[in-house]
């Protein structure tokens, strides 16, 4: 999550936080699935263009998702850094966030405008067709496939990078950067040293 100066007294972020960011992971992994069951999985065209729709689908959602949540951010409190976790890091952290809200943003975009430069239409889950936003142009449909191919490479190892940095927090450095973002119920329950040592990092 992007933080520049944290709250010293929360330990987790607020549950709208946590439940979009578990929401956000869990689309993206469906996107993901269905692109690739498009490419190696369909068994009739039938089953491609419905992929392809639930695909599209998924990704608009993404979209919104990730549009509520930086709106949302800008009203919540979230917890304070490690105070033994270097600036760099920090840094780190920081843009890599600033990455995947791009990315999160960018690729819903270049997947609608693919679509209808191809000369289709999204249909949201089943429901209806979103109005188009460019017309048909084939030959831009195909830059933007390629775009959109790569930009979703380039997410992916994002993601991988992300999960690697919050496993190494947890199982690593040991300290609380993947228990503030973990549901109620999921968060490992610090012993009364670990809990001491957090609070001393903290007044420091």
């Amino acid at each position: 999550m992007l933080r520049t100066d944290g709250d010293p007294e929360l330990s987790v972020f607020d549950p709208v936080i946590r439940f979009v960011h578990w929401l956000t992971l869990f689309l993206v992994a469906a996107i993901f699935v269905l692109a690739f069951s498009i490419i190696y999985f369909a068994s009739s065209r039938e089953e491609a263009v419905a992929l392809i729709q639930l695909h599209r689908s998924f990704g608009v959602t993404v979209w919104v998702v990730t549009l509520g949540r930086l709106v949302w951010r800008q009203f919540s409190r979230f917890p304070n850094w490690p105070a033994d976790m270097p600036q760099t890091m920090r840094l780190a952290a920081q843009w890599s966030e600033h990455a995947l809200y791009a990315f999160l943003l960018t690729q819903p975009i270049l997947g609608l405008l693919q679509t209808n430069a191809y000369g289709d239409r999204v249909n949201l889950f089943f429901l209806g067709q979103l109005p188009a936003l460019i017309g048909q142009d084939r030959p831009l449909a195909k830059q933007l496939l390629a775009v959109h191919v790569t930009v979703g490479l380039l997410l992916l190892g994002l993601i991988a990078l992300h999960a690697s940095a919050a496993l190494y927090h947890h199982f690593w450095r040991r300290d609380d950067t993947l228990d503030a973002m973990l549901l109620h119920g999921m968060r490992r329950r610090a012993s009364p040293g670990r809990a001491h040592e957090s609070r001393s990092f903290r007044q420091r």
